[in-house]
């Protein structure tokens, strides 16, 4: 699937801003301070004046903090043999179904659409078309004066109103190395990307995985 850019744009933000937290980030929190959130906006091409206050700061953090939240939530629940969150089955014998009998993918979808309407109320989302810099006609569901923190906020719903209902949620995931809780964003066509941009997380898990290998057979050929 191509994916428009504002949508590939917004996805990325979304991940960076999961990652900026204190568990993830090597640096610890990355969301602190207003010069923090001002440098993290302007990294995202965010228009508008790129004002900061303390109380931008804190309701980024707990937006951040609310859908990482959920987002573990669904993601942990979810057989780290599942390639995505689409091939968990409906009805799974191992116990992968929540009270209600949905699916962790039903789940998490669930969870992210509850958190997505609280996140467009309290922003007072207005949908708007806008065009500007390089960016071709896209939607903002804020106007340009409204406060940093609701525009994080709002294009952060907006990605995601985009991933459900394209069913491409699972394009948001977790990176498969043992160490590393970091979020990544799949552009794959096969949707199989597994490690996270945030390191080398992909490179040390198969020099690992190769010399076990090689170890193995060193003990085998004893």
């Amino acid at each position: 699937m191509t994916f428009a850019y504002d949508i590939r744009s917004n996805l990325t933000m979304l991940v960076d801003l999961l990652n900026t937290a204190g568990g993830i980030a090597a640096d610890g929190d990355q969301l602190t301070t207003t010069a923090g959130l001002r440098d993290f906006a302007a990294g995202h091409d965010f228009s508008g004046p790129l004002t900061a206050t303390k109380a931008d700061v804190e309701e980024t953090r707990r937006l951040r903090e609310r859908f990482a939240a959920a987002f573990e939530a669904g993601l942990d629940s979810v057989p780290s043999s599942e390639a995505n969150l689409d091939s968990a089955p409906a009805s799974d014998p191992a116990g992968d179904t929540d009270p209600d009998g949905d699916s962790a993918a039903d789940a998490l979808e669930r969870r992210i659409v509850e958190e997505v309407n609280l996140t467009l109320r309290e922003t007072d989302a207005l949908p708007q078309l806008v065009r500007h810099g390089d960016w071709d006609w896209h939607l903002h569901a804020v106007g340009a004066t409204a406060s940093l923190a609701d525009r994080v906020a709002a294009d952060v719903a907006l990605v995601l109103i985009d991933l459900i209902r394209s069913g491409d949620l699972d394009r948001l995931g977790r990176c498969a190395a043992d160490d590393c809780r970091a979020y990544l964003a799949d552009f794959s066509r096969n949707r199989s990307k597994r490690f996270c941009d945030t390191g080398n997380c992909a490179n040390r898990t198969h020099v690992a995985a190769f010399r076990a290998r090689q170890s193995d057979a060193g003990d085998h050929a004893s």
